[in-house]
């Protein structure tokens, strides 16, 4: 009985195993994400062309963020598509 198992546990192993390879992507699709938060301007336009031209990206911007500890101070989101 307990050989039974044990290969039927293992016949499932395989089964999952060979679907999961096979129905894996081979490349990702890139995911928009915040790379960095609350830098000054001229810091995430540099880390952003950084970025690029090292190819962890491709497309980026800076985005204005207002943090709600410090009001009326302006800080950037560096966004980017990264794979």
């Amino acid at each position: 009985m307990r050989r039974r198992i044990v290969s039927a546990a293992l016949v499932t192993v395989a089964a999952l195993t060979s679907v999961l390879a096979v129905g894996a992507p081979a490349h990702a699709s890139p995911t928009l994400q915040i790379v960095y938060s609350q830098l000054p301007y001229d810091t995430c336009i540099a880390f952003g062309r950084a970025g690029q031209e090292t190819g962890r990206w491709g497309v980026w911007w800076c985005s204005q963020h207002y943090p709600q500890t410090y009001p009326g101070y302006v800080t950037y989101d560096m966004w980017a598509y990264v794979e």
